[in-house]
């Protein structure tokens, strides 16, 4: 194998265990017969903030010398609110005027400053902010922080397959910008975990699977919306197409009905409350994009930012 595209502090990852939850792995016999075959569903909705983000928020707050601006569509300001709150670091939010309004209320309960403009002026609010403030402007995705923490989610599920004994493994992780995607592959083959691994995206938004294409990360002109308002970025990350590209993973392309039904199906068996990007792992499965020979799937179910009405209505 190549070498390693990025490397990692030791002492930044330890800080990021220290402060993050370590999130529980669940399964249940429902979900199983369903799909016939063992689901461990990595539950990162009862992280702080209701997702993976916060894992990597945490440590780039604390890396901003002065204070922080975040935007993004829900996740990524929340977990920087969060992160900026139990820092005592100031932060400024900026978030999308179609955001959901239970995400944006949950932005603007972490205390911090919450600025509203169209989505197409989002990059370049925070980087005005950024700079008239001196503060740290932390991308979502770009920054070698959030990589970090989704190494460490990466890492959880490394210990628990290797605690697990031996199975024909499959791991399937969600793809936006890439940061989780990249994390979690980077730690699995950091581990020397060689399981197969699924990178899904929505089927209208399919950034990383163009890039692969060409080679190279180019921003793409989606055919239409997804339910996976998480999952919108245009454009794969630079590091996170390195990473991805270095560990040997599989891409695949899921449809909002099947997003829908798996929402469904992991409350209705494991009671798991997820949003649709959170759901789009589990969907994958669902769409039987898993080689039928994997008889244990190791699913990131990584957010879960909707109201209990939304909830019980997926």
């Amino acid at each position: 194998m190549p070498r390693q595209p990025i490397h990692l502090i030791r002492d930044d990852l330890e800080f990021i265990a220290g402060r993050a939850l370590q999130t529980p792995i669940r399964s249940c016999a429902a979900l199983d017969a369903v799909t016939g075959r063992t689901i461990l569903v990595k539950d990162e909705t009862v992280q702080y903030g209701g997702s993976f983000k916060f894992r990597g928020a945490i440590l780039g707050t604390r890396n901003a010398e002065r204070g922080v601006v975040a935007a993004g569509s829900g996740n990524f300001p929340i977990a920087v609110g969060l992160a900026a709150q139990a820092l005592d670091k100031p932060a400024c939010l900026v978030m999308p005027a179609d955001v959901a309004a239970f995400k944006r209320e949950q932005a603007r309960k972490t205390g911090a400053e919450v600025k509203i403009v169209e989505r197409s002026e989002l990059v370049d609010c925070a980087r005005m902010e950024a700079h008239r403030r001196s503060w740290r402007n932390l991308h979502a995705f770009e920054d070698v922080e959030m990589i970090a923490g989704s190494f460490t989610l990466g890492s959880e599920i490394a210990a628990a397959i290797q605690a697990s004994g031996p199975a024909s493994d499959a791991v399937i992780v969600a793809c936006g910008g890439g940061g989780l995607a990249a994390g979690v592959a980077l730690a699995l083959r950091s581990w020397s975990i060689s399981t197969a691994i699924y990178v899904a995206e929505p089927q209208t938004h399919q950034r990383y699977a163009r890039a692969r294409e060409i080679g190279i990360p180019i921003r793409i002109d989606p055919p239409g919306d997804t339910l996976c308002d998480a999952l919108r970025s245009r454009q794969i990350g630079v590091r996170a197409f390195e990473i991805l590209q270095w560990s040997n993973v599989q891409v695949c392309a899921v449809s909002d009905e099947l997003v829908q039904y798996a929402a469904r199906l992991l409350l209705e068996t494991c009671g798991i409350r997820v949003e649709p990007s959170g759901a789009l792992a589990m969907a994958a499965v669902l769409g039987g994009v898993v080689d039928s020979e994997r008889s244990r799937v190791w699913v990131i179910a990584c957010g879960g930012n909707v109201p209990s009405l939304d909830r019980e209505g997926l």
